[in-house]
């Protein structure tokens, strides 16, 4: 995601970090996750910005016991893109894309928008297990440009 959003704008790409923090599971990630609805999770989310707008919304859940136990810097990633990280380990496995709509109150309260799809995957390494979620806002549709083809 990082780098096809570096590459439609023309560079021009950042991260912004909203929040990282402590924070109850919600159900869903709660069942992926096997833990009880409520319990603590390491919550990050963040803003991934191409061509001067926001572009993705992207929320990153795991254990505290997974997060100390991954051996990663996690908890030093600021605005750096998670993505590079965990593409950087190749010891690092993706499970399968979910696909949905993504309900608006889940978003930011400046990004509520209904109709917005994402994907989410779970990553995993050891006793690493991450959930990575990303949500397409609107302001992605003007980013992409078709291409024809002929058949």
């Amino acid at each position: 995601m990082t780098r096809r959003l570096t590459d439609a704008g023309n560079g021009d790409f950042a991260v912004e970090l909203l929040q990282q923090a402590q924070a109850p599971a919600r159900a869903d990630e709660a069942a992926v996750l096997g833990v009880t609805p409520g319990s603590p999770l390491w919550i990050r989310e963040v803003l991934l910005w191409a061509a001067g707008q926001p572009r993705v919304f992207a929320r990153s859940a795991a254990t505290l016991a997974s997060v100390s136990a991954a051996g990663l810097e996690l908890q030093e990633l600021g605005n750096r893109s998670l993505g590079e990280l965990l593409f950087s380990h190749p010891d690092i496995h993706r499970g399968p894309l979910e696909i949905s709509l993504f309900p608006a109150s889940w978003l930011p309260t400046d990004y509520q928008e209904d109709g917005c799809w994402a994907r989410r995957s779970l990553f995993q390494r050891g006793d690493l297990q991450l959930l990575v979620c990303e949500v397409f806002l609107s302001t992605w549709q003007p980013l992409v440009t078709p291409t024809s083809t002929t058949l």
